[in-house]
């Protein structure tokens, strides 16, 4: 194994996070470091391990660069899971607003019923905003000489709270429901349905949190200089 075949396997086994993004990463530091061993050997000779040796070298010791390449991944998860929340946010409250329109028996809802489904509602848009305004700030933290790990971890932790709460407020709507409503062991069987959705929202959330936890020596833990923020 080469100089720089050994030194992009340390890198990659250290970092953490989105695939494709790690990926592209990796690809780049190999080709990188391919062209400069290219330009050593073309400026002084030496043989081509020689030339990958000091590549390596001048590049820097993994544990040193490593933490600024995965800042850079957990900006992308928390850039990515922002994107998803105010995206699917409003979705939600729409398909659940039109459920209820094509479900209703004429039944008028309880003054207490009314005001939790108003107050899920506002939530809704309320954390819909809040995510994108947490968008704008992952672009302002990354252009300025300020550390985006706190965003991600806001990004991350708002999304497993709100994830949480629509839970506990569609149990509470589907228990305490106009016609009839249900126990608490029928709305968890009929919201079966909506798991796979809540796991993937919790999912993205609870990954933003792991990408910047503390890791042991032998893994990346994100850098405290700015990252790049993808556009997309």
């Amino acid at each position: 194994m080469t100089a720089i075949d050994s030194y992009v396997r340390e890198l990659d086994r250290r970092l953490h996070g989105p695939r494709r993004r790690k990926a592209d990463m990796i690809v780049e530091v190999r080709d990188g470091l391919r062209d400069a061993a290219d330009a050593v050997r073309a400026e002084s000779g030496v043989s081509p391990a020689e030339a990958e040796r000091q590549a390596v070298e001048e590049f820097g010791p993994v544990p040193a660069v490593a933490p600024d390449f995965q800042t850079e991944l957990a900006v992308t998860q928390a850039w990515r899971t922002a994107w998803v929340f105010a995206i699917a946010l409003p979705l939600v409250m729409a398909v659940t607003t039109l459920m209820w329109r094509a479900g209703s028996t004429g039944v008028a809802p309880s003054p207490g019923y009314r005001d939790l489904a108003r107050a899920t509602d506002v939530f809704l848009i309320a954390a819909s905003v809040g995510f994108a305004v947490l968008l704008l700030a992952l672009h302002w933290f990354a252009r300025r000489s300020a550390s985006p790990v706190l965003i991600v971890r806001v990004v991350g932790a708002a999304a497993v709270a709100t994830v949480l709460a629509m839970m506990g407020s569609g149990l509470f709507l589907t228990m305490g429901a106009p016609t009839g409503g249900t126990s608490l062991w029928g709305a968890l069987v009929g919201g079966l349905p909506t798991l796979p959705g809540y796991a993937l929202l919790l999912y993205l959330g609870a990954r933003c949190l792991r990408l910047t936890r503390p890791r042991g020596p032998g893994a990346g833990r994100p850098s405290r200089r700015p990252a790049p923020v993808p556009s997309a």
